[in-house]
């Protein structure tokens, strides 16, 4: 025993000598190594940038009036300036995103029911069915109002439904065969149903109250420049599920399960997009007529000039490319009514590597005659092994390279099938683990260094790749809502971290019209390129290492180098001046380099 207890020592002591030996080894690299050099040849530039740094805004509790953060939170959303700002209320909390959350009380009562999938009708409160004034399970045609037998009927369709609907205020049906037999074997079919209630109320049910103190702080904030609006969340009404999806009564409670269904219940998308229409014309157009003739009155007429429909839809109700598009067209052609000059985003894609959803959507053959693709969108999100562990955020970078060569053939894709489209890469992060979970361990303050390290990294290569937008995700986040996501520090009083003033400097410096120059680096772990801006000649330099690194660069001793790094922490990008060629870089330092004679 005392043998094998003394191996057991000696091996400790050899793996703590080993680690001693490893320390110094890297000590002595740190204090001996190279310094990379950077080369900027100001003469040869090979793209011109078109792209513009921003981020996006989605709705939660914590920028309603009268939280912790709420007045830091747009202060600082303001003090970026920043234009394409994309607002997004989207479904953890259907009270603050949802602007009509239960369906219209008349008659008729409609549903369009595919085969295999279950759903449901109901009449208002204290009323009944009594009479079934439509049902054809096969290929029926038309919408609610005007259903038409199609050449393929089950005979018995409408006595199985009056069997389960008249008389109830509530039924649910399972279409199957073997419920309503087989009319035409190998057809897809659906079973249409529409039906009379004895109630004679007839009313809408908007609501926006909660809504729109937070647009009315969104667009005061952002008052001068252009935003991307995103109602993501369609109401669950206007989707067939087997029984209605209720929702919290508090505003402010999570849930996670308010998107379910994965067919509208009106195959006409009528419903869908006058949704939507009446959404813009009450933010633009002081409100709206309702299907009953009723007049809703808003004081708004917001300038907004681009519209985003509906986001993640690869995941959000497991949208198909052919039914997106679909969507897309109701939605655009709806809102076009009112705002013929809107531009819209499409897509909005969770999953980038979605070639099929892409081409489907860029070809402009799936799309109705008319329809604009003026932009399309998708979102990339980093991720580490480790929440707490800073040697896992390197990894970061290798990430974003592999997403810049999935941008790359989609930006090819894209020139083949719709050229004249525009690109936003809307929400751009990471996301680390248990990150919605309510208590999480603390995220050391170095990820938003590295977290914003890697951004500007995906910022000045996407600009290579020539795309219009990219958007910082996202400006609040917190312990259950994606805090390793967030801009501002929601223990702080609202003001920005490192990811912020990431933002905010290569907002301050970089935008459209930059002129980009060829520039090489001698290591791999130290990024930079150089750009001719109006303001003159400036380099972005980044870490991408949790080391500290020095570089070469010849001819800018006497010039100015304004960073952020973990020294400057929660505060503001730090500027001095360059005293030698050879510059230090803290980890994940991100750095605005201008040389002296601008």
């Amino acid at each position: 025993q005392r043998r094998v207890r003394g191996l057991k020592l000696r091996s400790k002591n050899v793996n703590m000598n080993s680690v001693y030996i490893g320390f110094l080894l890297l000590l002595i690299g740190a204090v001996f190594s190279t310094p990379a050099v950077i080369t900027v040849d100001w003469s040869k530039w090979y793209i011109t940038s078109k792209t513009s740094a921003t981020l996006q805004v989605v709705v939660n509790p914590m920028l309603e009036r009268g939280s912790p953060i709420h007045d830091g939170a747009f202060k600082s959303l303001q003090a970026l300036e920043c234009d394409h700002v994309r607002f997004v209320p989207w479904l953890p909390y259907p009270k603050l995103a949802v602007a009509e959350l239960e369906p219209p009380s008349g008659n008729p009562r409609c549903t369009y029911i595919f085969n295999l999938e279950s759903g449901y009708l109901s009449c208002p409160t204290g009323s009944v069915f009594t009479s079934i004034d439509f049902a054809s399970y096969g290929t029926p045609t038309g919408s609610c109002g005007s259903w038409k037998v199609g050449s393929c009927n089950a005979a018995n369709s409408t006595a199985i439904v009056e069997k389960a609907c008249l008389g109830k205020n509530f039924c649910s049906i399972d279409v199957t065969t073997p419920i309503f037999g087989d009319p035409c074997y190998g057809t897809v079919k659906h079973l249409a149903i529409q039906a009379t209630c004895n109630s004679t109320i007839k009313q809408t049910y908007w609501d926006t109250k909660l809504i729109d103190p937070l647009m009315e702080d969104f667009m005061s904030a952002t008052k001068g420049h252009s935003v991307i609006i995103n109602f993501s969340t369609i109401p669950q009404w206007m989707f067939v599920t087997p029984r209605p999806i209720s929702y919290p009564s508090d505003p402010n409670q999570v849930f996670w399960s308010y998107e379910q269904g994965l067919y509208l219940r009106d195959p006409s998308l009528q419903e869908l997009g006058t949704y939507y229409k009446n959404l813009v014309s009450w933010y633009t157009k002081g409100g709206f007529v309702d299907i009953y003739g009723v007049k809703h009155e808003s004081p708004y007429n917001y300038n907004i000039p681009i519209w985003e429909i509906l986001n993640e839809v690869d995941f959000e109700h497991n949208t198909s490319p052919e039914l997106y598009t679909q969507r897309y067209d109701a939605i655009a052609s709806a809102i076009l009514e009112v705002q013929p000059s809107m531009q819209f985003v499409g897509m909005a894609l969770a999953g980038h590597k979605r070639w099929d959803f892409i081409g489907y959507f860029l070809n402009k053959t799936n799309h109705k005659p008319g329809i604009p693709l003026d932009w399309i969108s998708y979102h990339f999100y980093a991720s580490s092994n480790s929440r707490t562990d800073p040697n896992g955020y390197p990894t970061f970078f290798p990430q974003a390279d592999g997403f810049l060569s999935e941008v790359e053939y989609i930006q090819k894709l894209k020139a083949s099938l719709s050229p004249e489209t525009k690109t936003t890469i809307d929400e751009v992060g990471v996301i680390l683990p248990q990150d919605t979970d309510p208590n999480p361990p603390a995220i050391p303050d170095v990820y938003w260094n590295a977290a914003g390290a890697m951004y500007a990294y995906l910022f000045s290569g996407l600009t290579k790749l020539g795309i219009e937008v990219v958007g910082e995700s996202q400006l609040v986040g917190y312990p259950s809502q994606f805090p390793s996501v967030s801009l501002v520090a929601w223990d702080k009083g609202g003001i920005g971290n490192s990811r912020y003033w990431v933002l905010f400097l290569l907002h301050k410096h970089l935008g459209v019209g930059d002129k980009l120059v060829i520039t090489n680096s001698t290591s791999n772990d130290v990024y930079a390129q150089g750009y001719i801006t109006k303001a003159g000649k400036l380099i972005l330099v980044v870490n991408k290492t949790l080391q500290v690194q020095e570089v070469n660069i010849q001819g800018i001793t006497g010039g100015t180098i304004e960073f952020v790094d973990p020294t400057t922490n929660f505060n503001p990008p730090s500027s001095t001046n360059i005293k030698s060629d050879i510059v230090t870089l803290q980890p994940f330092s991100v750095s605005i380099i201008a040389p002296p004679g601008k």
